[in-house]
């Protein structure tokens, strides 16, 4: 079984602020009811072509590929050094990316490192496409007026 965990995958950018007024979530179920969450997916083929990531928290994270399409990845549990991601990568046993495989994190924006408290692998749980251009709808907004 071939793994790929080349260079290509990794992506060394300090990447994880958020734009706008969106409130930065603290985990993937602050997501929920994120109206640029889209459809959960068996599989997306774009580990090689991880270019960026944003939106880090605890347990998930944003990562966008080229064409300008994005995707959420939950990992199980509570990935700790996620938040805190300098280096994010992909090892997949293929270019698709698929529950189960690994999404690597690192502390240190100089890459990946093998032992030590700078990297940690983090098995992945779901994933979902992510519009981010995607806004709230007047459903979804709050209400300024209440009946009394």
């Amino acid at each position: 079984m071939i793994r790929y965990a080349a260079a290509a995958l990794f992506i060394p950018l300090a990447a994880c602020a958020t734009g706008g007024d969106t409130p930065r979530a603290d985990s993937f179920a602050d997501l929920a009811e994120d109206p640029r969450l889209g459809e959960e997916l068996n599989r997306a083929c774009f580990a090689s072509s991880v270019r960026n990531f944003s939106n880090n928290t605890r347990d998930s994270v944003v990562l966008e590929a080229s064409r300008n399409r994005q995707f959420v990845v939950e990992v199980f549990g509570t990935c700790q050094n996620l938040k805190f991601a300098q280096t994010v990568g992909l090892d997949t046993a293929t270019g698709c990316v698929t529950k189960g495989d690994r999404l690597l994190v690192g502390t240190s924006a100089g890459g990946f490192r093998s032992t030590g408290r700078g990297s940690q692998r983090c098995t992945i749980k779901s994933l979902y496409e992510w519009n981010a251009d995607a806004e709230a709808t007047e459903d979804d907004a709050p209400d300024s007026e209440t009946e009394a």
